[in-house]
């Protein structure tokens, strides 16, 4: 190859180079706007929710029943939830934004994503609820067995708050997805350990304190 046909295809190359970028320019423009827009919207969307839910005082509601903090650390869920809305709106102008520039791989992936984002927010709700609701069994089921005594009674509470708790955790990952066919499995085995070690409990190792116990409740009852 000659000198000047090296020229001649180094020129054709960084022309038709220079000739798709000019093309793909609009398409640049038209990503970004629709990007920009939907970050702006984004944000707004963010601040009127956590304005809402403080106006509401959900922080306030949920801290009654003790689960605005997890492990010493506090939790927003107000900031939880505004978060959740804000990256589900940025996701769904990605796939507009993604289109345009032609980035057709990446879109399936987004596309799939959009598609599970109810999930995670329905799953986070649950979790919110089933925290509020499992506080609450504790202090009923501390309420109504008080007179067997403190120990008695705050024993039944836990059962009753870590019961309600284990269900709605099997609940939230069954939302997500997680290995579903597994956690009906497991569900199904939790339960049948559970009646089983009660079972063996009070057959085998607390005769004397399932008799105590019973004849306690028994004698109360009578009164």
């Amino acid at each position: 190859m000659s000198v000047e046909d090296l020229s001649t295809a180094v020129s054709s190359a960084v022309l038709s180079a220079l000739a798709t970028f000019v093309n793909f320019i609009p398409s640049l423009i038209g990503g970004l706007v629709i990007l920009t827009i939907g970050l702006i919207l984004a944000a707004v969307v963010y601040r009127v929710i956590v304005a809402f839910l403080k106006a509401i005082k959900l922080e306030q509601y949920l801290s009654k029943y003790g689960i605005t903090k997890i492990e010493g650390k506090e939790i927003e869920w107000s900031e939880i939830l505004a978060e959740l809305a804000r990256w589900s709106i940025i996701i769904v102008f990605l796939v507009p934004t993604l289109s345009a520039w032609r980035l057709d791989a990446v879109n399936t992936v987004l596309n799939r994503l959009i598609l599970y984002i109810p999930n995670v927010i329905v799953a986070v709700i649950l979790a919110l609820i089933g925290m509020v609701f499992s506080k609450l069994a504790y202090r009923i089921a501390y309420s109504t067995s008080r007179s067997l005594g403190r120990d008695i009674s705050h024993t039944v509470a836990l059962v009753a708050q870590w019961s309600l708790m284990v269900f709605v955790g099997f609940l939230v990952l069954h939302q997500l997805g997680v290995a579903q066919e597994l956690l009906r499995i497991l569900f199904g085995g939790l339960v049948a350990m559970v009646a089983l070690a009660g079972g063996l409990a009070f057959g085998l190792g607390g005769q004397g304190t399932a008799r105590s116990l019973l004849e306690s409740v028994w004698e109360r009852f009578k009164k």
